[in-house]
Parts: C-alpha cells; sequence; structure tokens
C-alpha cells in the first residue's frame, strides 16, 4: 500500500492540486454571488429613492389604513344620501283639465308630488273665470285618507307608478326633469299639451 503510494505520489500531487484548483473557483464564484446578493439587498433596502424597504413598507401600510378609513367614511355619506333621497321627492305626476264646461285650455291641474316610499301630496287648482282655489291632500304609501277626485286618483296613480333610474344612462344628455307620456305611446292625447305627463 506504501509503495502503492509511492509509486503514484506525483499523479495524487496532481489531483490534489486540481482538486483545490476547482474549490478555489467555487469559492471564488461563491463569494461573488455572496457580493452581488448583498448589493442587491442595499439596493431593495435604499429604494428608487433613498429610502428604505422597511419604511416603504410601514408608508404603504398607512397609506393603506388611510384607505380603508376614507372608505368607510364613503360609505357611510353613501348610505346618508340614501336616506336623504329617499325622501326626496321622486315621482311626478300632472294631469291638466278644464274643470268647468265653460273654460278652455286646460288651465286647472292635479300634481302628486311623493318620495319613494309613495308619501307626499297632492296639489289642486281649479281655475274658474272669477276665481283660483288651490286644495293640498297628504298622501301616505301611495295613498290618502282624503276624498280625491278623479283628476286627482289618476295624478296619484301614475305618480306611484313611476320611479326615475337610479344610474342615468351614458349617452343621455342630463335634464332637469324626464318627461314621458304617461299612457301609451300610440295615444295621441298623452302629449304634454293634452294635460298629462309623468317626471
Amino acid at each position: 500500500m506504501l509503495n502503492a503510494l509511492k509509486d503514484n505520489a506525483g499523479l495524487l500531487i496532481v489531483f490534489l492540486f486540481v482538486v483545490a484548483a476547482l474549490l478555489l473557483v467555487a469559492v471564488f464564484m461563491l463569494f461573488r454571488q455572496l457580493s452581488l446578493l448583498r448589493k442587491n439587498i442595499a439596493i431593495l433596502k435604499r429604494g428608487a429613492s433613498g429610502e428604505s424597504l422597511i419604511e416603504k413598507v410601514a408608508g404603504q401600510a398607512l397609506e393603506i389604513e388611510d384607505l380603508y378609513k376614507r372608505l368607510e367614511e364613503q360609505a357611510a355619506q353613501k348610505d346618508y344620501l340614501a336616506d336623504v333621497l329617499a325622501g326626496s321627492v321622486q315621482r311626478v305626476a300632472v294631469i291638466r283639465y278644464d274643470a268647468f264646461q265653460d273654460m278652455g285650455g286646460k288651465l286647472s291641474f292635479s300634481i302628486a308630488l311623493l318620495d319613494e316610499n309613495g308619501d307626499g301630496v297632492v296639489l289642486t287648482s281649479i281655475y274658474g273665470r272669477n276665481e283660483n282655489r288651490t286644495y293640498a291632500k297628504a298622501v301616505q304609501a301611495g295613498a290618502s285618507s282624503h276624498v280625491l277626485s278623479a283628476e286627482e286618483t289618476e295624478a296619484l296613480r301614475r305618480a306611484v307608478g313611476t320611479k326615475p333610474p337610479m344610474i342615468r344612462r351614458k349617452g343621455r344628455q342630463p335634464r332637469p326633469f324626464d318627461m314621458q307620456a304617461a299612457e301609451t305611446k300610440n295615444d295621441s292625447s298623452t302629449r304634454e299639451e293634452d294635460g298629462s305627463w309623468v317626471m
């Protein structure tokens, strides 16, 4: 065994030098990768604006928390506005008519003004040659405890049957009131000048 080692000592020394050289190359590559890794970590810590990664993450967390607070405030405001809008006048119907046979021009009218729940008032103006009378009758849940005339009943019926869309469709120009015919489109008596429309 010793003789074999003595005979092959040169080869063994060459083999060990090759292994040592390979190990040195591997160590050099590891050191180089470690150096690049340290540089990348330093860049991450420093950030593009010179701010450390920890500071950046902390800042983002604060911004996210602030956004959540704003979302909660917006949700509360939305609920408040929904409650306010529910009590606003949303359903309107107008009936114009001649209260007396000797009068023309449909100067008398009945108008129903209702909120989302069908609560509101029916206003009636009776126009005569010598006087003009105005009546107001309360409405609750789409019905009135007062005796209503035929025109008041029709105005109330049409107002209860209409409701504006919650979201205006794109492409439509906004108007103070959306006027539409109270009956079918083919009925010529539904024109505004004929005395009936809903808004």
